[in-house]
């Protein structure tokens, strides 16, 4: 199989894939519909399932409710997600970053930082405005490539819909109309 694009969410994706934010909802769903068809690789660090418990993300966002945690359990644990694990490795990169780049913040988002960039991921998918966003190109990961960090990418517009006269080309219409005057007159009166 080639080579999947590798995205990485924050809490946040998340949070506004599980209570369904506007404007947010959509493009989390599309990723995850993405991912389930094994289109792309979605990562989140082990740390999420503690984080989204009470995140904000900007100021009209908070965490998830506890009725929603087996939702996200559920959403987290499928076959298609790959949950990265926060060990000595993360957590020592994620405070040399809180160093080098004090605009992270928080030592949480360092940790999400800190996974995307040790696992080569393509691009972390946020909704953090304040910190994270600003930092799109500029950190590299192991292997020398800038991390990209973002939005998640919208969905592709829906396919037009072809007028009904489309569904059959017009042979079509022309040799199904000839057979059916072939038939006529042909059935005895009864």
């Amino acid at each position: 199989m080639p080579n999947r694009p590798k995205y990485y969410w924050d809490a946040c994706a998340w949070i506004a894939l599980i209570k369904r934010e506007p404007g947010r909802f959509e493009l989390c769903r599309h990723v995850f519909d993405l991912a389930q068809r094994q289109e792309i690789e979605l990562w989140t660090s082990a740390f999420t399932l503690a984080e989204v418990y009470k995140r904000k993300c900007d100021v009209k966002t908070d965490g998830i409710a506890s009725e929603q945690d087996v939702q996200f359990e559920e959403f987290i644990m499928q076959d298609c997600v790959i949950v990265a694990q926060v060990d000595v490795d993360v957590g020592t990169a994620a405070r040399r970053l809180l160093r080098t780049y004090p605009q992270i913040g928080k030592p949480q988002d360092a940790i999400h930082v800190a996974t995307a960039i040790i696992n080569n991921l393509d691009e972390l998918h946020t909704f953090d405005r304040t910190d994270l966003l600003e930092l799109n190109g500029v950190l590299d990961r192991l292997d020398g490539v800038k991390l990209k960090i973002c939005p998640p990418p919208s969905p592709p517009p829906p396919e037009p819909k072809q007028a009904q006269t489309d569904l059959f080309n017009k042979d079509e219409i022309k040799d199904a109309g000839e057979e059916r005057d072939d038939t006529r007159g042909t059935g005895s009166a009864g």
